[in-house]
């Protein structure tokens, strides 16, 4: 829980500060749907974990031979809360392949790589992590 005006500043405070956990604010792209949201924030600290779900047809082979995703494919939007006062790049993974995305401070999340020749079916889960203080 973030300080308040006028609380007292205490050791036991500092800490073990109380955590406050929103569970949402992600807004799926077309042929995604959330299946996992928490952001939880911490004297300031925030750490965001998403899961999607693939629920349009497979991506056959997004990186082609460079593992480059040309255009960057927008998989999510996220709410104020979840946002980074600078661009943040982070690994992503479905558990069988893994790249990157960048979550951008206007709340759209991109992903940018993914491994050469591997492709995404209908029904993984794409996962996630960030951190970030503001």
């Amino acid at each position: 829980m973030p300080w308040q005006p006028g609380q007292r500043i205490t050791a036991n405070g500092l800490n073990s500060p109380t955590p406050t956990t929103i569970t949402s604010g992600v807004t799926a792209a077309s042929g995604w749907q959330v299946t996992l949201q928490t952001l939880d924030i911490v004297s300031g600290l925030r750490v965001a974990n998403v899961t999607l779900n693939r629920t349009g047809a497979d991506i056959t082979n997004p990186g082609g031979t460079s593992g480059n995703i040309t255009p960057d494919l927008e998989v999510c939007t996220v709410a104020a809360d979840w946002r980074p006062r600078d661009s943040l790049y982070v690994s992503c993974s479905t558990g069988i392949g893994d790249g990157s995305m960048r979550i951008q401070p206007d709340g759209s999340c991109q992903w940018l790589t993914w491994i050469p020749g591997a492709s995404v079916s209908s029904g993984s889960s794409m996962r996630w992590t960030w951190t970030f203080a503001r």
